[in-house]
């Protein structure tokens, strides 16, 4: 039998809708079993309730202690290791477990790879009701580090810079950061105790371009110095050959090099289908409306966010063949003439609303393209889609956030009389 004790700091309940705040924490040990969302392992507690615990891996045998306590379940942070699985690593950040950033690099990636492909099966079966759902192993990164282009931190009075520790409102000085991108860490490192008057600091870069964006306009602390230009009003980034103009507050993916993975992904997929005239719905600055345009007859880019609106204006520019229009799925949809073959959807997490389901399915679209970032709502959604008409031919998981317990997925689906 395999003994280890586990250095991660374990999680202070939390009071809200936690019974054991104020309580010692509960011991229990536990066979691990299943991976959940929350990138937690499942098990049952010694009471037969289920037990998602953090830190832990699919086959392990733990002490973990209860952290939250329901009638139905618990939750619990392990605590020391009795039986280790053999993709137990030694986390390569110093700060992994107080961080709540990352939540995997216990795991080693083959197996974080392994897992998300499982809980993307598992949420398709158990929400979306799919016998045998066509999910693909997920696809990973060559490096799945210093990729994250954005990033948020805090900072105190006194210009240090980090995160709040998870799950508390405590302050954790960060100097160093390893899924972020180099020059990320080095705006971190220029500006570190050298700040004033400002509670948050967002740092954006363009792998690609060089730029770099720094929010807020900084002062800087007498005496200290420094020299990063800050305040701009947006950065540019290149995927597959095409510039695009991002603002502070508009949303750009993270992760610049899987992006281009998911950017060839779609394109793929609708050029299969070979369409007059396709949807970037939920267009955001354009990113597929700007490589689409280039294949497709006719684009079209349906977009309410007046920030990236903006930038849409911009990037699209170049492009007679694609016309914005600012509104909902839902109302713009239904009036396009002529009437799109492909729509590409990349919804927030919450996935699409019901009258956009509602939309699609009465519209003559063959063929929708679904980029999600939320498993769960992603199956609850192509129930609806498959119900209502389409067959759904394949989830690509693709790992856009290694180490941490989120993943994307590109789903194709046909409508049934196309097939």
């Amino acid at each position: 039998m395999t003994i280890e004790a586990v250095s991660i700091p374990t999680q202070r309940g939390r009071r809200r809708k936690n019974r054991l705040a104020d309580r010692p924490r509960t011991p229990i040990e536990l066979e691990l079993t299943g991976f959940a969302a929350g990138g937690r392992a499942v098990g049952r507690a010694p009471d037969g309730r289920v037990a998602f615990v953090e830190f832990a891996i699919p086959g392990e045998r733990v002490i973990a202690e209860i952290t939250r306590e329901e009638s139905s379940f618990v939750e619990a942070s392990t605590v020391m290791v009795l039986e280790a699985s053999p993709a137990r690593v030694e986390p390569r950040c110093e700060y992994f477990g107080r961080c709540g950033g990352c939540q995997l690099q216990h795991i080693n990636y083959r197996e974080q790879l392994a897992l998300k492909t499982g809980l993307v099966r598992e949420q398709l079966r158990r929400i979306g009701h799919f016998e045998d759902p066509p999910v693909l192993d997920a696809i990973g990164m060559d490096d799945p580090w210093g990729y994250r282009n954005h990033i948020r931190f805090t900072v105190r009075r006194d210009g240090q810079v980090g995160f709040m520790q998870r799950g508390t409102h405590r302050f954790l000085r960060i100097d160093h950061c390893d899924i972020a991108h180099a020059r990320v860490n080095e705006v971190l490192r220029q500006v570190q105790e050298r700040t004033m008057q400002t509670a948050q600091l967002s740092v954006r870069v363009g792998e690609n371009t060089g730029d770099v964006l720094v929010q807020p306009k900084l002062r800087w602390r007498p005496a200290r110095g420094a020299s990063v230009p800050s305040g701009q009003p947006h950065y540019t980034e290149r995927l597959r050959g095409a510039t695009y103009r991002v603002s502070s507050p508009a949303f750009f993916q993270v992760n610049t090099r899987q992006a281009e993975v998911l950017a060839g992904l779609v394109l793929r997929h609708v050029n299969e289908a070979h369409p007059r005239v396709a949807v970037d719905a939920y267009a955001g600055v354009g990113t597929f409306a700007a490589l689409l345009a280039d294949h497709v007859e006719q684009v079209v880019t349906i977009e309410w966010s007046a920030a990236a609106g903006d930038d849409g204006e911009v990037n699209l520019r170049p492009y007679s063949n694609v016309t914005r229009v600012v509104g909902s799925v839902e109302d713009v949809l239904p009036g396009l003439d002529p009437a799109p073959d492909v729509v590409v959807v990349d919804p927030p997490r919450i996935g699409l609303q019901r009258s956009v389901v509602d939309t699609i399915l009465a519209s003559p679209v063959r063929r929708l393209v679904y980029v999600s970032c939320d498993p769960s709502t992603l199956a609850r959604d192509l129930r609806l889609l498959v119900d209502g008409g389409f067959a759904l031919r394949e989830v690509q998981p693709l790992d856009m956030f290694p180490h941490t317990q989120h993943i994307e997925c590109v789903s194709v689906l046909d409508r049934l009389d196309e097939a």
